[in-house]
């Protein structure tokens, strides 16, 4: 049944002129999974022994919560940047000084949302990547976005 309900959205999205910026996954642990659309190659779906496979990712239907088209969320759209002199590096820790910043979300290059470490003092925020594989990640804090590479 869930089957169904992806593949009909999905045909009906498919029929429209959609000018969506991309396609969200829910988790059923509460991470979002962003897809673009639009550019010069859309994210091919395909279902398969109860699984969904998004390009080179799969997926558990059963592990989805939801999904919806978004003409909004794009998790690479970078409205402000960051300077230098808020922000400082130690280690796998990016330390930003903002008196704006009032969240901060961690995704991979690929537009996956990570549980990273971040923690809020006052107007200090401490991100830790300890947690996570190597590779580059971006960190937005709303209107701007910070790309940094784990070692």
């Amino acid at each position: 049944m869930k089957k169904l309900t992806f593949l009909l959205a999905f045909m009906l999205m498919a029929s429209m002129e959609v000018m969506a910026k991309s396609v969200v996954f829910t988790l059923s642990d509460g991470t979002k999974v962003y897809y673009l659309l639009g550019g010069e190659t859309s994210p091919m779906l395909r279902f398969v022994d109860g699984k969904l496979t998004v390009d080179a990712d799969e997926y558990e239907l059963s592990n989805i919560k939801n999904f919806y088209i978004s003409e909004e969320d794009d998790p690479n759209g970078i409205e402000e940047v960051l300077t230098q002199q808020n922000i400082r590096f130690s280690a796998n820790t990016v330390v930003i000084n903002s008196p704006t910043v009032k969240t901060v979300k961690v995704y991979t290059v690929g537009g996956a949302e990570v549980d990273a470490d971040v923690q809020k003092s006052g107007d200090v925020i401490s991100v830790n990547l300890n947690g996570l594989a190597k590779g580059f990640y971006v960190i937005s804090t709303g209107k701007a976005s910070l790309k940094v590479m784990k070692k």
